[in-house]
Protein backbone atom coordinates (compact mmCIF):
# COMPACT_ATOMS: atom_id res chain seq x y z
CA UNK A 1 0.00 0.00 0.00
CA UNK A 2 1.35 3.41 -0.98
CA UNK A 3 1.50 6.44 1.29
CA UNK A 4 -1.21 7.98 -0.88
CA UNK A 5 -3.50 4.99 -0.32
CA UNK A 6 -2.82 5.10 3.43
CA UNK A 7 -3.64 8.80 3.49
CA UNK A 8 -6.94 8.03 1.76
CA UNK A 9 -7.74 5.40 4.40
CA UNK A 10 -6.90 7.82 7.19
CA UNK A 11 -9.16 10.43 5.59
CA UNK A 12 -12.01 7.93 5.39
CA UNK A 13 -11.50 6.93 9.02
CA UNK A 14 -11.42 10.55 10.19
CA UNK A 15 -14.52 11.44 8.17
CA UNK A 16 -16.62 8.59 9.49
CA UNK A 17 -15.42 8.93 13.06
CA UNK A 18 -16.69 12.52 12.89
CA UNK A 19 -20.03 11.28 11.53
CA UNK A 20 -20.31 8.77 14.37
CA UNK A 21 -19.48 11.45 16.91
CA UNK A 22 -22.38 13.49 15.56
CA UNK A 23 -24.67 10.44 15.39
CA UNK A 24 -23.45 7.61 17.69
CA UNK A 25 -26.07 5.20 16.33
CA UNK A 26 -24.86 5.56 12.75
CA UNK A 27 -22.89 2.65 11.27
CA UNK A 28 -20.55 2.78 8.30
CA UNK A 29 -19.09 -0.25 6.48
CA UNK A 30 -16.54 2.13 4.93
CA UNK A 31 -15.15 2.89 8.39
CA UNK A 32 -14.75 -0.78 9.29
CA UNK A 33 -13.10 -1.59 5.96
CA UNK A 34 -10.72 1.36 6.24
CA UNK A 35 -9.71 0.36 9.77
CA UNK A 36 -8.89 -3.20 8.68
CA UNK A 37 -6.92 -1.85 5.72
CA UNK A 38 -4.98 0.42 8.05
CA UNK A 39 -4.29 -2.52 10.37
CA UNK A 40 -2.77 -4.50 7.52
CA UNK A 41 -0.63 -1.57 6.39
CA UNK A 42 0.72 -0.88 9.89
CA UNK A 43 1.49 -4.57 10.40
CA UNK A 44 3.42 -4.69 7.12
CA UNK A 45 5.51 -1.75 8.35
CA UNK A 46 6.25 -3.22 11.78
CA UNK A 47 3.85 -1.13 13.87
CA UNK A 48 2.16 -4.12 15.48
CA UNK A 49 0.64 -2.22 18.40
CA UNK A 50 -0.92 0.34 16.08
CA UNK A 51 -2.11 -2.45 13.78
CA UNK A 52 -3.81 -4.23 16.67
CA UNK A 53 -5.58 -1.05 17.79
CA UNK A 54 -6.93 -0.49 14.27
CA UNK A 55 -8.01 -4.13 13.93
CA UNK A 56 -9.80 -4.10 17.29
CA UNK A 57 -11.72 -0.99 16.32
CA UNK A 58 -12.52 -2.43 12.90
CA UNK A 59 -13.81 -5.70 14.36
CA UNK A 60 -15.90 -3.82 16.92
CA UNK A 61 -17.57 -1.83 14.15
CA UNK A 62 -18.18 -4.96 12.06
CA UNK A 63 -19.83 -6.57 15.11
CA UNK A 64 -22.31 -3.71 15.26
CA UNK A 65 -22.98 -4.04 11.54
CA UNK A 66 -23.41 -7.81 11.93
CA UNK A 67 -25.97 -7.29 14.68
CA UNK A 68 -28.00 -5.09 12.35
CA UNK A 69 -27.71 -7.29 9.23
CA UNK A 70 -26.14 -10.73 9.87
CA UNK A 71 -26.82 -11.97 6.35
CA UNK A 72 -24.72 -9.22 4.79
CA UNK A 73 -21.97 -8.79 7.35
CA UNK A 74 -21.25 -12.29 8.71
CA UNK A 75 -18.50 -12.89 6.16
CA UNK A 76 -17.09 -9.39 6.64
CA UNK A 77 -16.89 -9.97 10.39
CA UNK A 78 -15.32 -13.41 9.90
CA UNK A 79 -12.64 -11.93 7.62
CA UNK A 80 -11.98 -9.11 10.09
CA UNK A 81 -11.62 -11.60 12.96
CA UNK A 82 -9.13 -13.60 10.90
CA UNK A 83 -7.20 -10.36 10.33
CA UNK A 84 -7.38 -9.60 14.05
CA UNK A 85 -6.04 -13.06 14.87
CA UNK A 86 -2.93 -12.30 12.82
CA UNK A 87 -2.44 -8.97 14.52
CA UNK A 88 -2.62 -10.72 17.92
CA UNK A 89 -0.15 -13.39 16.79
CA UNK A 90 2.24 -10.66 15.62
CA UNK A 91 2.46 -9.66 19.30
CA UNK A 92 2.86 -13.23 20.56
CA UNK A 93 -0.72 -13.44 21.84
CA UNK A 94 -1.56 -16.74 20.18
CA UNK A 95 -4.15 -17.85 22.75
CA UNK A 96 -6.26 -14.77 22.05
CA UNK A 97 -5.53 -15.16 18.35
CA UNK A 98 -6.86 -18.73 18.39
CA UNK A 99 -10.12 -17.56 19.97
CA UNK A 100 -10.54 -14.95 17.23
CA UNK A 101 -9.67 -17.53 14.57
CA UNK A 102 -12.17 -20.03 15.94
CA UNK A 103 -14.91 -17.40 15.82
CA UNK A 104 -13.94 -16.51 12.24
CA UNK A 105 -14.19 -20.16 11.17
CA UNK A 106 -17.51 -20.61 12.95
CA UNK A 107 -19.04 -17.55 11.28
CA UNK A 108 -17.69 -18.47 7.84
CA UNK A 109 -18.93 -22.04 8.13
CA UNK A 110 -22.39 -20.72 8.83
CA UNK A 111 -22.34 -18.88 5.49
CA UNK A 112 -21.26 -21.85 3.32
CA UNK A 113 -24.73 -22.28 1.85
CA UNK A 114 -25.47 -18.60 1.22
CA UNK A 115 -22.01 -17.32 0.26
CA UNK A 116 -19.99 -20.49 -0.51
CA UNK A 117 -16.97 -19.01 -2.26
CA UNK A 118 -16.38 -16.13 0.15
CA UNK A 119 -16.98 -18.39 3.15
CA UNK A 120 -14.46 -20.96 1.94
CA UNK A 121 -11.82 -18.32 1.27
CA UNK A 122 -12.11 -17.09 4.87
CA UNK A 123 -12.20 -20.62 6.31
CA UNK A 124 -9.10 -21.72 4.41
CA UNK A 125 -7.11 -18.66 5.47
CA UNK A 126 -8.24 -18.94 9.09
CA UNK A 127 -7.55 -22.69 9.26
CA UNK A 128 -4.04 -22.24 7.89
CA UNK A 129 -3.42 -19.48 10.43
CA UNK A 130 -4.71 -21.71 13.22
CA UNK A 131 -2.44 -24.50 12.02
CA UNK A 132 0.56 -22.19 12.32
CA UNK A 133 -0.39 -21.39 15.91
CA UNK A 134 -0.70 -25.09 16.70
CA UNK A 135 2.79 -25.75 15.31
CA UNK A 136 4.21 -22.94 17.45
CA UNK A 137 2.51 -24.46 20.49
CA UNK A 138 4.00 -27.88 19.76
CA UNK A 139 0.58 -29.37 18.95
CA UNK A 140 1.50 -31.33 15.84
CA UNK A 141 -1.67 -33.41 15.56
CA UNK A 142 -3.89 -30.36 15.83
CA UNK A 143 -1.77 -28.48 13.29
CA UNK A 144 -1.99 -31.34 10.80
CA UNK A 145 -5.72 -31.68 11.40
CA UNK A 146 -6.31 -28.00 10.68
CA UNK A 147 -4.21 -28.18 7.54
CA UNK A 148 -6.19 -31.22 6.42
CA UNK A 149 -9.44 -29.35 7.12
CA UNK A 150 -8.21 -26.47 4.97
CA UNK A 151 -7.44 -28.87 2.11
CA UNK A 152 -10.91 -30.43 2.38
CA UNK A 153 -12.59 -27.01 2.32
CA UNK A 154 -10.50 -26.20 -0.76
CA UNK A 155 -11.47 -29.45 -2.48
CA UNK A 156 -15.16 -28.93 -1.76
CA UNK A 157 -15.02 -25.51 -3.41
CA UNK A 158 -14.16 -26.93 -6.83
CA UNK A 159 -13.09 -24.60 -9.63
CA UNK A 160 -14.09 -21.50 -7.68
CA UNK A 161 -11.09 -22.08 -5.40
CA UNK A 162 -8.65 -21.63 -8.29
CA UNK A 163 -7.50 -18.18 -7.12
CA UNK A 164 -6.52 -19.74 -3.79
CA UNK A 165 -4.43 -22.55 -5.31
CA UNK A 166 -1.13 -20.64 -5.13
CA UNK A 167 -1.70 -19.71 -1.48
CA UNK A 168 -2.51 -23.31 -0.57
CA UNK A 169 0.46 -24.80 -2.38
CA UNK A 170 2.85 -22.22 -0.93
CA UNK A 171 1.56 -22.64 2.63
CA UNK A 172 1.77 -26.43 2.53
CA UNK A 173 5.15 -26.37 0.80
CA UNK A 174 6.63 -24.12 3.48
CA UNK A 175 5.25 -26.37 6.18
CA UNK A 176 6.66 -29.43 4.45
CA UNK A 177 10.11 -27.85 4.24
CA UNK A 178 10.07 -26.81 7.89
CA UNK A 179 9.03 -30.28 9.02
CA UNK A 180 11.72 -31.92 6.89
CA UNK A 181 14.38 -29.58 8.26
CA UNK A 182 13.26 -30.54 11.77
CA UNK A 183 13.48 -34.24 10.91
CA UNK A 184 9.75 -34.76 11.45
CA UNK A 185 9.45 -37.05 8.49
CA UNK A 186 6.04 -38.62 9.04
CA UNK A 187 4.43 -35.19 9.29
CA UNK A 188 6.46 -33.91 6.31
CA UNK A 189 5.21 -36.80 4.18
CA UNK A 190 1.63 -36.14 5.26
CA UNK A 191 1.92 -32.51 4.20
CA UNK A 192 3.46 -33.48 0.84
CA UNK A 193 0.49 -35.77 0.26
CA UNK A 194 -1.85 -32.90 1.10
CA UNK A 195 -0.29 -30.84 -1.68
CA UNK A 196 -1.06 -33.62 -4.16
CA UNK A 197 -4.62 -33.79 -2.82
CA UNK A 198 -5.20 -30.18 -3.87
CA UNK A 199 -5.26 -31.24 -7.53
CA UNK A 200 -7.75 -33.45 -9.38
CA UNK A 201 -6.60 -37.02 -9.89
CA UNK A 202 -4.43 -37.32 -12.96
CA UNK A 203 -3.62 -33.59 -12.92
CA UNK A 204 -1.02 -33.44 -10.14
CA UNK A 205 1.99 -31.44 -11.41
CA UNK A 206 5.16 -33.48 -11.81
CA UNK A 207 7.19 -31.33 -9.35
CA UNK A 208 4.65 -32.20 -6.64
CA UNK A 209 5.31 -35.92 -7.19
CA UNK A 210 9.04 -35.17 -7.30
CA UNK A 211 9.00 -33.40 -3.92
CA UNK A 212 6.96 -36.20 -2.36
CA UNK A 213 9.44 -38.74 -3.69
CA UNK A 214 12.41 -36.80 -2.33
CA UNK A 215 10.77 -36.52 1.08
CA UNK A 216 10.04 -40.25 1.10
CA UNK A 217 13.68 -41.00 0.31
CA UNK A 218 14.94 -38.66 3.02
CA UNK A 219 12.57 -40.20 5.52
CA UNK A 220 13.74 -43.68 4.53
CA UNK A 221 17.38 -42.69 5.00
CA UNK A 222 16.54 -41.36 8.48
CA UNK A 223 14.77 -44.61 9.33
CA UNK A 224 17.77 -46.54 8.05
CA UNK A 225 20.20 -44.59 10.21
CA UNK A 226 17.91 -45.18 13.17
CA UNK A 227 18.18 -48.94 12.62
CA UNK A 228 14.65 -49.36 11.23
CA UNK A 229 15.17 -50.90 7.78
CA UNK A 230 11.73 -52.48 7.79
CA UNK A 231 10.08 -49.07 8.14
CA UNK A 232 12.40 -47.52 5.55
CA UNK A 233 11.64 -50.03 2.81
CA UNK A 234 8.01 -49.07 1.97
CA UNK A 235 9.06 -45.43 1.72
CA UNK A 236 11.73 -46.03 -0.92
CA UNK A 237 9.49 -48.45 -2.78
CA UNK A 238 6.87 -45.72 -3.15
CA UNK A 239 9.55 -43.18 -4.08
CA UNK A 240 10.86 -45.45 -6.82
CA UNK A 241 7.34 -45.93 -8.19
CA UNK A 242 6.85 -42.17 -8.30
CA UNK A 243 10.20 -41.82 -10.10
CA UNK A 244 9.15 -44.36 -12.73
CA UNK A 245 6.02 -42.32 -13.38
CA UNK A 246 8.06 -39.15 -13.74
CA UNK A 247 10.39 -40.77 -16.27
CA UNK A 248 7.41 -42.07 -18.24
CA UNK A 249 6.15 -38.47 -18.44
CA UNK A 250 9.42 -36.60 -19.09
CA UNK A 251 12.30 -39.07 -19.65
CA UNK A 252 15.19 -36.65 -20.11
CA UNK A 253 14.31 -34.51 -17.09
CA UNK A 254 13.87 -37.32 -14.56
CA UNK A 255 16.11 -40.17 -15.73
CA UNK A 256 18.88 -39.29 -13.26
CA UNK A 257 16.32 -39.00 -10.47
CA UNK A 258 15.03 -42.49 -11.31
CA UNK A 259 18.57 -43.86 -11.17
CA UNK A 260 19.12 -42.30 -7.74
CA UNK A 261 15.76 -43.60 -6.53
CA UNK A 262 16.57 -47.13 -7.65
CA UNK A 263 19.99 -46.89 -6.02
CA UNK A 264 18.37 -45.85 -2.75
CA UNK A 265 15.88 -48.68 -3.09
CA UNK A 266 18.69 -51.19 -3.55
CA UNK A 267 20.47 -49.88 -0.43
CA UNK A 268 17.38 -50.10 1.76
CA UNK A 269 16.53 -53.58 0.41
CA UNK A 270 20.04 -54.77 1.19
CA UNK A 271 19.82 -53.38 4.72
CA UNK A 272 16.52 -55.19 5.18
CA UNK A 273 18.09 -58.49 4.03
CA UNK A 274 16.12 -58.59 0.78
CA UNK A 275 19.26 -59.16 -1.30
CA UNK A 276 17.62 -60.87 -4.28
CA UNK A 277 15.36 -57.85 -4.74
CA UNK A 278 18.28 -55.52 -4.02
CA UNK A 279 20.27 -57.15 -6.82
CA UNK A 280 17.50 -56.42 -9.33
CA UNK A 281 17.21 -52.83 -8.11
CA UNK A 282 20.97 -52.28 -8.22
CA UNK A 283 21.22 -53.56 -11.79
CA UNK A 284 18.30 -51.35 -12.83
CA UNK A 285 19.91 -48.38 -11.07
CA UNK A 286 23.26 -48.89 -12.80
CA UNK A 287 21.54 -49.14 -16.18
CA UNK A 288 19.62 -45.95 -15.46
CA UNK A 289 22.79 -44.15 -14.39
CA UNK A 290 24.49 -45.19 -17.61
CA UNK A 291 21.59 -43.75 -19.61
CA UNK A 292 21.60 -40.56 -17.55
CA UNK A 293 25.37 -40.19 -17.95
CA UNK A 294 24.92 -39.67 -21.67
CA UNK A 295 23.30 -36.29 -21.04
CA UNK A 296 24.42 -35.51 -17.45
CA UNK A 297 27.84 -37.14 -16.99
CA UNK A 298 29.01 -34.79 -14.27
CA UNK A 299 25.92 -35.27 -12.14
CA UNK A 300 25.63 -39.04 -12.64
CA UNK A 301 29.19 -40.06 -11.72
CA UNK A 302 29.24 -39.63 -7.92
CA UNK A 303 25.87 -41.30 -7.19
CA UNK A 304 26.81 -44.11 -9.59
CA UNK A 305 29.90 -44.83 -7.48
CA UNK A 306 27.71 -45.01 -4.37
CA UNK A 307 25.31 -47.38 -6.12
CA UNK A 308 28.21 -49.59 -7.19
CA UNK A 309 29.19 -49.85 -3.52
CA UNK A 310 25.71 -51.18 -2.80
CA UNK A 311 25.93 -53.49 -5.82
CA UNK A 312 29.18 -54.93 -4.51
CA UNK A 313 27.75 -55.47 -1.02
CA UNK A 314 24.72 -57.26 -2.46
CA UNK A 315 26.82 -59.52 -4.66
CA UNK A 316 29.04 -60.44 -1.71
CA UNK A 317 25.98 -61.17 0.44
CA UNK A 318 24.66 -63.48 -2.27
CA UNK A 319 28.00 -65.28 -2.59
CA UNK A 320 28.98 -63.87 -5.99
CA UNK A 321 32.51 -62.86 -5.08
CA UNK A 322 33.91 -63.11 -8.62
CA UNK A 323 31.26 -60.79 -10.00
CA UNK A 324 31.81 -58.46 -7.08
CA UNK A 325 35.51 -58.21 -7.98
CA UNK A 326 34.58 -57.10 -11.48
CA UNK A 327 32.32 -54.38 -10.14
CA UNK A 328 35.01 -53.32 -7.65
CA UNK A 329 37.39 -52.72 -10.55
CA UNK A 330 34.76 -50.66 -12.35
CA UNK A 331 34.05 -48.65 -9.20
CA UNK A 332 37.73 -47.97 -8.57
CA UNK A 333 38.17 -46.74 -12.14
CA UNK A 334 35.17 -44.43 -11.78
CA UNK A 335 36.56 -43.10 -8.51
CA UNK A 336 39.79 -42.18 -10.31
CA UNK A 337 37.80 -40.42 -13.01
CA UNK A 338 35.75 -38.62 -10.37
CA UNK A 339 38.90 -37.49 -8.57
CA UNK A 340 40.29 -36.10 -11.81
CA UNK A 341 37.05 -34.29 -12.55
CA UNK A 342 36.93 -32.74 -9.09
CA UNK A 343 40.60 -31.84 -9.28
CA UNK A 344 39.98 -30.11 -12.60
CA UNK A 345 37.10 -28.16 -11.06
CA UNK A 346 39.48 -26.72 -8.45
CA UNK A 347 42.08 -25.58 -10.98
Amino acid sequence: MSDQELAALDATIAEHRAKRAADPDALFPELADALMGRAGHLADHGDHDGALDAALEGVAHFRLLHQVDPGVFAIHLASALNNLSNRLSDLGRDDEARAAGDEAIRLARGEIDSQPDQARFVMISALLNQSGRAWRAGQALQALGEMKDAVEVFQDGGEAMGPFMGVMVDALHRNGLALAEAGRWEEAIMVRRMVADLFPKGEVPLPVHHLLGLTLQQAAFAKSRAGQPGEALPLVEEAAELARGLVDAVPDQYRLYLAQSLGNLASRQHEAGANAEALESAIAAVNSFQEAAQSQPGEALAPLVTTLDTFIAVLMALGHADQAETIIAQRDHLMEVLAEVRGGDHD
